[in-house]
């Protein structure tokens, strides 16, 4: 790099940035990264060269500069213009500055550009505290990515640490980051570089943010209700993951529009019932139960509903409106989606390295440390409460607090069904009757109220499409007759993946209590 004062050159330098918006201001002011505007290759120049739509200076940010290790962790040194080749070190971010023994060489400096760190993963490193790390240039004045670490600037005002590093979160690579240091010293009055950010780069992979990579409700309605966390220089988002498409018969939201199965989605004759297409009985082929009447839309509803139209959302049940959730606490793991007490990950694949979470497939707690004080439980590699590690328990039943309950502790169940073994399934009183569809959704009567919908799946994240059906619920229509056919197109398993991720905020599989309705 080619030295230049810094008092003396500060606008001359910020005349000769580029266009792009910075973000990053030293404690005198100066905006960077800039253009050193020589013979050297600036950071436009080479993240082009990398292939990675990074924008040097707008994607430019101090943040975040600590990280989760993951499995498969890699350091490249894949930059150097400065007549030094300093290397890198990680420690464990405490809150205070590292000292010099708790620096852990990655990269030794006078390392070659593309020298690749071969040794033992952070994360296995037995120097590892198990929770965020930090960066650091060594091999002459140790610059941190945490620029709290650095000699502060006591001459600027406000005084405040320089910045002596730049991070670009990749955008071709997953949990990807490159660390783009200046090398010269700085004191308490000025440094000893020229603001571009090109002396010594270094490639990172398998980090992520804290709290990056984990299941999310993005707040959307539908299949668009699933999100995993993102990381951001101002913290984490919820990315979603499933994009609005035409609507099913499959017991949920296609299109994000805030209405379940809505519109001419089954063949002529039959009507859209918690997601599964059945005939309708208007046309006088078959009557409704004895406690049952025909509706205008086609249903077989509770005789006290047949004349009752609903708000859009709403459900009609014993003559009144009401959601068809209202008082349903499904049991452990369920949560209840129209009307429905569902497992969000049941169907769900998701490949190798990662394990469904909330319905969406996220890497494995053993790769991702759990946060909120929560535990890996590694043959599930899920987090799970710290009391459970280690605890068995029987099927229908999950651990709480150190012991096992019935997943049907605490558990209501939709209309005309009860919890056995873990699940709500139809009271043996009302077989006769099978599982009426008690309501209709308003709004055209789209989708009735009870019944026990089955999954489809697929890995939200990535994973492959799980083989379960949609809804499996038998609507009151459905009792008479015994006719179901399939809506105009299969339901996909990303669509009950998100139709999980709807209640996430609430639930975490293997270590939630039974779920109320939302």
């Amino acid at each position: 790099m080619r030295r230049v004062p810094l008092f003396a050159s500060t606008l001359a330098l910020v005349l000769a940035s580029g266009t792009a918006a910075a973000v990053v201001t030293e404690p005198n002011g100066l905006v960077v990264p800039l253009d050193s505007a020589n013979a050297e290759v600036q950071l436009y120049t080479f993240f082009q060269n990398q292939n990675d739509p990074v924008d040097w200076k707008a994607d430019a940010h101090t943040t975040p500069n600590a990280f989760s290790p993951l499995c498969g962790f890699t350091a490249t040194f894949v930059l150097n213009e400065a007549g030094s080749h300093f290397g890198l070190a990680w420690y464990n971010e405490t809150g205070q500055k590292p000292q010099p023994a708790d620096l852990h060489v990655l990269v030794p400096a006078n390392s070659p550009v593309g020298t690749m760190f071969n040794g033992t993963s952070i994360k296995n490193d037995p120097a590892y505290a198990g929770g965020l790390v930090g960066f650091a240039l060594v091999g002459g004045e140790t610059h941190y990515s945490n620029p709290a670490y650095n000699n502060v600037c006591s001459a600027c005002n406000p005084a405040a640490p320089w910045v002596t590093a730049m991070i670009y979160a990749s955008k071709t690579t997953a949990n990807a980051y490159y660390i783009a240091f200046e090398d010269g010293a700085t004191t308490a009055s000025g440094w000893n570089n020229d603001g571009d950010f090109n002396d010594d780069v270094y490639f990172l992979t398998g980090i992520t943010c804290s709290g990056g990579g984990q299941p999310c409700d993005t707040g959307k309605p539908g299949v668009c209700a699933a999100g995993l966390t993102q990381c951001t220089s101002n913290g984490v988002v919820c990315q979603d993951l499933s994009q609005p498409k035409g609507e099913n018969c499959n017991g949920i939201d296609d299109d994000c529009n805030g209405t379940v199965d809505e519109g001419e989605i089954c063949p002529s004759g039959y009507v859209c019932d918690k997601g599964t297409c059945v005939q309708s009985c208007k046309g006088g082929e078959f009557d409704c139960l004895p406690d049952q009447a025909c509706n205008s839309n086609g249903y077989c509803v509770d005789a006290a509903c047949k004349d009752v139209t609903c708000e859009v959302g709403k459900v009609c049940i014993g003559g009144t409106c009401k959601g068809p959730c209202d008082d349903v606490t499904c049991p452990f793991p369920q949560v209840c989606r129209v009307g429905a007490c569902v497992d969000p990950c049941a169907g769900v694949t998701c490949e190798s390295g990662q394990v469904c979470d909330g319905g969406v497939c996220v890497t494995r707690c053993d790769c991702l440390p759990c946060a909120g004080g929560e535990a890996c439980e590694t043959s599930s590699g899920l987090c799970i409460e710290p009391t459970c590690i280690g605890v068995t328990c029987a099927a229908g039943s999950h651990c709480a607090g150190g012991t096992c309950v019935d997943n049907c502790m605490g558990a209501t169940c939709p209309t005309g069904q009860v919890c056995m073994a873990g699940q709500c399934v139809e009271a043996p009183s009302s077989s006769d009757a099978s599982s009426s569809s008690s309501g209709i959704f308003g709004s055209g009567g789209e989708g009735g109220a009870a019944g026990s919908g089955g999954m489809g799946g697929a890995a939200a994240s990535g994973g492959n499409s799980g083989s379960g059906g949609a809804g499996s619920g038998n609507a009151g229509s459905e009792g008479s007759c015994g006719c179901r056919v399939v809506g105009k197109d299969d339901a996909t398993g990303a669509a009950w993946a998100a139709l999980g991720m709807m209640g996430l905020a609430a639930m975490r599989r293997r270590r939630r209590a039974p779920q109320p309705a939302k």
